[in-house]
This record gives structure tokens, sequence and C-alpha cells, in this order.
């Protein structure tokens, strides 16, 4: 666990920290590897069509593995001004980097509520299904805008699983964790 710092600037601060050494000891490789394997035998992810992903960032689990599954439809995350919408992925060629160094898909956003699964990128999530993100809100705002049928599902290391936040009225409850 992450030691107390008493906010979730300094929360967030430590967890790059932590990821930035994944990243230099080739830890994050294998801890993706680890978390892919989880979610391909997982009985959500088999029975699932529609399926939410991120794209990651340098230091953030990389779920790209799963964009093989040729039975599934794949959607990622695009930001239009302070608002979060999915795009149907077809193909890296259709990425465009955008804000953050963010590659976001081109074309029209779906309607979220055919999603079976969204998996959701934290710095941090707690044992109450609650997560710390870079701070911007945008998955609490999609999710509070639209109706979700889908299952939410956090994706982050076990090392930065951490019940010293306390969550706020605007975030919204995962309906899972998955960790190595």
């Amino acid at each position: 666990m992450l030691q107390i710092k008493n906010s979730k600037t300094e929360l967030r601060k430590q967890a790059k920290d932590i990821r930035k050494s994944y990243v230099q000891s080739g830890y994050l490789a294998e801890l993706s590897n680890k978390i892919l394997h989880k979610i391909l035998n997982s009985s959500d992810f088999q029975s699932s069509k529609h399926i939410a992903l991120y794209y990651p960032l340098q230091a953030e689990i990389d779920l790209r593995g799963l964009l093989n599954c040729k039975d599934k439809v794949f959607y990622l995350p695009r930001c239009i001004e302070n608002n979060l919408e999915f795009v149907k992925f077809s193909g890296i060629e259709n990425l465009k980097e955008a804000q953050f160094g963010l590659l976001e898909p081109d074309g029209v956003a779906i309607n979220p509520e055919i999603l079976d699964i969204i998996y959701i990128p934290a710095l941090i999530a707690n044992s109450r299904k609650y997560r710390l993100g870079y701070g911007k809100g945008y998955y609490d705002r999609f999710f509070a805008k639209n109706k979700i049928n889908a299952k939410k599902i956090i994706v982050v290391a076990k090392k930065l699983i951490n019940d010293d936040f306390l969550e706020d009225d605007f975030d919204i409850c995962a309906d899972e964790i998955i960790c190595e």
C-alpha cells in the first residue's frame, strides 16, 4: 500500500512515481501481460461483445493485446472539450494524437448503452471500487451523463490499491477492480 500523504495530489504523485519505476524496471510489461491473461480468461470478457478499452499512456497498464480478439468489437475513448465519448476502433492507422498525447479514434461516437464492459484506467483505486485518475473527471462525467449498462472495471496494479482517500460526491463507483 502507498503511504498516507493526506491529499489526492500527493497520492497521484506517489502513484506516478511507482508506475515510472514499473516502466524503468520492465515490470510494466509483465504486469500488463498478467492482467491481459486474467481478462481473457474471465467469464465477463468471454461473454461480452462490445468492449470499451483505453489506449495506454506510457506508464499505464497496456490492454492492447485484447484488440486481437476477432469475435469482439472494441471502442476507445475520445475527449471532445470536457466530455468523453467512445468510438469504434477500426485500426491503429485510424488513431490520431490528441490532447495529453493520447491516441484517439476518428469516427462517430457510439451510444454507450451498447457496451458490455468498460475497462477504466486508474492511478489508484480503493477497495470500495472508486478510482483516482489524473483529476480531470472525464470518466466520472461520462458515467453521470449517460445510461450505462456495461460492467465498469478499474484496471490497476495491486500496489496501487489504497484506502487512504475518500471519494467525492461526484465520483462514480465501479463494479470491479482487476489487477495482477
